[in-house]
């Protein structure tokens, strides 16, 4: 599938994420997100950029970061990630990829936006139900904002919410709007797509129409996807979806 050149974006703000391969939960142990968060510190220090928050969950991670140089960026994130991938393959002794493809990003072109999405990456965890509070969450920037930290700058801080030390009750008063956020669930559309295209290549060269059954099944085996997702992205009902893995 192709994909937009990121340097025809004309935009300083960028919403990343990363995910492990298979979305295996490559930081299931609080000692692989801190070491991760240990690589974008070390990062943070030689390239032109700036986070502005951060959350490592068990299986991916989300970035909201702001540079003028996306060539930048690409780079920043091609050494945090390589760095930590050597360091899980030998704590894990195992070889090959750690991460999915390269990293996700969205860029950002409005204020109202970019603080919403600063919002829905600390919330992560508490639409995930791991915590109640994001507050309770240690591995994602929210105390930076409400406490002088080591990472996120205030210059940061400062550039998004016009003050260098937010208060609590300010940052909890920032409601989510209705905005559409870039999450890792997205790639179960693509997943599905790679799918359907390599079922299609598979099927016999004098088959007029693909066996939409046998699909079903092709890609349930294959992907972890529920039945509800793959009627949306087969448009077949999900009734008969269920009837065909009964069978």
């Amino acid at each position: 599938m192709p994909r937009i050149a990121r340097n025809d974006l004309n935009t300083s703000f960028f919403h990343v994420i990363i995910q492990g391969v298979n979305k295996e939960c490559i930081f299931k142990q609080n000692i692989y997100k801190e070491k991760y968060l240990q690589f974008l510190k070390e990062a943070n220090l030689k390239f032109n950029i700036k986070i502005i928050a951060y959350c490592v969950m068990d299986n991916h991670v989300h970035l909201l970061i702001y540079t003028f140089n996306i060539k930048q960026l690409s780079s920043f994130m091609k050494q945090v990630n390589e760095n930590f991938a050597r360091y899980y393959n030998y704590k894990r002794e195992r070889i090959g990829h750690v991460f999915r493809d390269r990293f996700l990003s969205e860029a950002i072109y409005n204020e109202n936006y970019l603080k919403n999405c600063l919002v829905y990456i600390h919330n992560n965890p508490v639409k995930a139900k791991i915590v109640k509070n994001c507050i309770d969450y240690p591995y994602s920037s929210y105390q930076d904002y409400l406490k002088k930290q080591d990472f996120i700058d205030e210059k940061c801080i400062e550039l998004i919410f016009h003050t260098k030390h937010l208060k609590k009750e300010e940052y909890d008063n920032m409601h989510l709007k209705k905005f559409y956020f870039m999450d890792y669930q997205d790639t179960i559309e693509s997943d599905v797509k790679e799918l359907v295209e390599e079922y299609s290549q598979n099927i016999e060269r004098n088959s007029v129409d693909i066996n939409k059954e046998k699909l079903v099944i092709y890609i349930k085996q294959r992907l972890k996807i529920s039945n509800r997702q793959l009627a949306k992205y087969l448009s077949i009902d999900k009734s008969k979806i269920s009837r065909i893995l009964r069978q």
